[in-house]
């Protein structure tokens, strides 16, 4: 028993959310920087749940992986004590063994995310990694009526390719809003501050989340980004800075640029959630129309939430692909069109990198390049859509006209299958045609601001 490691741990004291009983609704919506000593009123003991959890351990190292797993799957097996029981992840994340989940088993949780919107992860893995140690989090207890409580989690290590651990509860806790430190500021941040306040909804129902999420005082404001909510017809349903306007309908509401920025909310919340992009006055400065990042998800079926993070062109085009156009670009003026478009169109070539591709369209809309798709070599597409309706064609040549710039759509990501935000860079070459390359929006260290 390591007990000078708890402190240590304090931090990760997210990270066994849902390892530790294997189910996926939210949990909790407090969390102590440091908890107190628990005042032990379960009937097991710290130095039980370290027993055994290491008896566990020993278990698999004589038996073997297969029988371990086998045994510690079982419900009524060896290693399910009343309170206790053992369950087993890689160090993927994929869950080994588990008595009263068998539905996970074989599932990785790597991009899960706790009651807090956190990816945990990677958080329980580093804990693991010293060997053993503990971690304190909330959960409900299923053995009193789902109430949240303090539970006590001890993990250790069997071998370089697996761990286990169990927990036990300490008594009642008293949900509060969840604490997030300073305002978010990356695409990654921005969604769990949304996924926070929807576990914070679900934990504690819709009419005390919306007065949560309506008053700047309620908990679910970061500086000048703040949860919005609306109903699936564009209602608002909580403003914090706007409150005048609850009950006002948003879904004929355009941007300066057109966009009917609520309905691709509506949309993306119908379909699980997502990132978008438009145009809005920024009150910190002097209301000028800057670029916002939203990121949207449903609460329920009858609501959904956001909230958003002025940005900038920069911020959203990163210098490797300002640099990748530009040398596509380079490489256009330097050689013959038909050269440029067959290094372009060739998966093998050296406008192939990582996630970035060379497209091309001619100024009537004719597709020029496209190694990903070489049947839509010289078809039309002036006309064409993205998933939201956008003619977002029409946009690379109306942006690339006027000689480079951004343009954002949606696409179906095939790496994810689902449609997600994209932001491309597009350029003119000679007057004739134009080329670009782009990136989808996702959850990670972009960072927004600026």
């Amino acid at each position: 028993m390591k007990p000078a490691r708890i402190p240590l741990f304090a931090l990760l004291v997210l990270a066994l959310l849902l390892f530790s009983s294997g189910c996926t609704e939210p949990a909790s919506t407090s969390l102590p920087v440091q908890p107190e000593k628990p005042v032990f009123t379960n009937s097991t003991t710290n130095e039980t749940l370290v027993a055994f959890v290491h008896e566990a351990v020993a278990y698999a190292k004589i038996h073997g992986k297969d029988a371990a797993l086998a045994e510690f799957s079982n419900p009524k097996g060896s290693f399910v004590r009343g309170e206790l029981y053992i369950y087993a992840y890689d160090f993927a994340s994929t869950t080994l063994a588990h008595p009263f989940s068998p539905e996970k088993i074989g599932t990785s949780r790597i991009d899960e995310l706790d009651a807090f919107g956190n990816r945990y992860a990677q958080g329980i893995v580093d804990a693991v990694n010293d060997g053993d140690g503990f971690v304190w989090f909330y959960y409900r207890n299923p053995v009193h009526n789902n109430a949240v409580e303090k539970k006590l989690g001890y993990v250790a290590k069997v071998d370089d390719d697996w761990w286990l651990g169990s927990g036990v509860y300490y008594g009642p806790a008293e949900p509060a809003v969840a604490p997030v430190q300073g305002a978010p500021a990356t695409t990654q941040e921005i969604k769990d501050f949304v996924d926070s306040a929807a576990a914070y909804a679900q934990m504690n129902g819709k009419n005390a989340a919306l007065a949560a999420f309506g008053t700047p005082s309620g908990g679910f404001t970061r500086g000048d980004v703040y949860i919005y909510a609306l109903d699936y017809d564009g209602n608002a349903l909580a403003l914090p800075f706007q409150p005048q306007l609850v009950g006002t309908s948003f879904y004929n509401t355009q941007d300066r640029s057109g966009r009917y920025y609520t309905r691709t909310e509506i949309q993306l919340a119908r379909e699980g959630g997502g990132y978008l992009l438009y145009q809005y006055p920024d009150p910190a400065e002097n209301f000028t129309v800057r670029y916002k990042v939203s990121y949207v998800r449903p609460v329920d079926d009858t609501y959904w939430i956001g909230a958003g993070i002025y940005t900038s062109e920069d911020r959203l085009i990163d210098p490797d692909l300002r640099k990748f156009v530009a040398d596509a670009k380079s490489f256009a003026t330097a050689n013959t069109k038909e050269r440029a478009l067959a290094e372009f169109n060739d998966l093998n070539g050296s406008f192939i990198k990582d996630d970035l591709y060379i497209f091309a369209n001619d100024y009537a809309g004719n597709t020029l390049a496209w190694p990903y798709c070489p049947d839509q070599i010289g078809v039309n597409r002036l006309n064409a859509t993205d998933p939201l309706g956008s003619h977002h064609i029409r946009a690379m040549i109306d942006t690339a006209r006027n000689g480079e710039g951004m343009v954002e759509y949606y696409s179906v990501n095939p790496a994810t299958n689902t449609t997600q935000l994209k932001i491309s860079y597009v350029t003119d070459v000679d007057g004739t045609w134009l080329l670009g390359a782009g990136r989808y929006l996702e959850p990670g260290p972009v960072l927004l601001r600026g």
